[in-house]
């Protein structure tokens, strides 16, 4: 339930209108950061995004998280729409 939860906040942050590529980059950052914030249980103003790289297939940002030892990694496809949120380093 959790899960439908934070992918439906997901696509909900993301269909936002935007002006151009910063403000999408903007919107999808901080869409990471609700989502991650979500996903770990972190208070949302300890969870930032620290970078965000284009790809062919799409994006991805990197989010720090009070706390955790390695960043979080959200990814969204080419339309913006996020595909994955995972911790990137495994244990």
């Amino acid at each position: 339930m959790t899960r439908v939860l934070v992918i439906g906040t997901a696509l909900f942050l993301c269909g936002c209108a935007s002006n151009g590529s910063d403000q999408k980059g903007s919107d999808l950052q901080a869409s990471c950061e609700a989502l991650v914030s979500a996903e770990t249980g972190v208070a949302f103003g300890d969870v930032q995004a620290t970078s965000t790289q284009s790809e062919a297939t799409g994006t991805v940002v990197s989010v720090s998280v009070a706390g955790a030892e390695a960043p979080w990694i959200c990814r969204a496809d080419v339309t913006g729409v996020i595909t994955d949120v995972e911790y990137s380093q495994e244990g």
